[in-house]
């Protein structure tokens, strides 16, 4: 697409310390990280985080945490897109993918299904968003072996049914890191995330 990529060193958003009520630790990990964002902002830099759930950390609790005094804006993967890429394509073709959105994002940030349909349309493509819940990782909670039944059947509400949809109907995609876990984990099958249909579109 003609950009320049930096890829940010690696640190931990805090994001599970939060859910599981390390919140002294979630604090101070918060504030480390939003000044290193702060700093790469400054440059002019664009911030985009790739998986949904950690990203959306820091639109909404990092701003809530004391100590805080600015939190630059750090975009979703579909968010930028549709920054960057030509507007012109609108017709879509006969590739039509089938998307399975992160709860998360789904919830908190209601417009990213429908971002993703217009990053695909300019590309040619169509993409079809399935209405699913959640996949029954929930974050860190599916990752408990006390609650690995009860994740399964979660994921078999939804989800499976989903999966079980013949291929010819469009391949589908996934946003989160968890849920793709999860497919991976109970089905023994690795869903792709729609940045890499996009990669596939691009290159041609």
């Amino acid at each position: 697409l003609g950009q320049r990529v930096f890829l940010a060193p690696y640190r931990a958003n805090g994001k599970p310390l939060q859910v599981q009520g390390f919140l002294g630790a979630f604090e101070r990990t918060t504030r480390r990280n939003a000044a290193q964002l702060a700093s790469l902002a400054g440059f002019g830099v664009k911030l985009v985080g790739l998986d949904p759930a950690m990203t959306l950390v820091y639109r909404q609790e990092y701003p809530k945490v004391p100590g805080i005094a600015r939190m630059p804006e750090v975009l979703l993967p579909q968010d930028w897109l549709l920054q960057v890429l030509p507007k012109e394509q609108k017709v879509v073709g006969d590739k039509v993918y089938r998307l399975l959105g992160h709860c998360t994002e789904k919830t908190n940030a209601p417009a990213s299904v429908s971002q993703w349909q217009q990053v695909f349309e300019r590309l040619g493509l169509g993409l079809k968003p399935e209405s699913t819940g959640c996949c029954g990782m929930s974050g860190t909670y599916g990752h408990e072996a006390r609650n690995l039944a009860t994740s399964k059947v979660i994921y078999d509400q939804s989800w499976a049914r989903a999966l079980a949809v013949p291929a010819e109907q469009g391949e589908a995609l996934a946003t989160g890191y968890s849920c793709r876990s999860q497919v991976k984990r109970i089905d023994d099958r690795r869903l792709r995330h729609p940045l890499e249909a996009v990669l596939d579109a691009v290159r041609g």
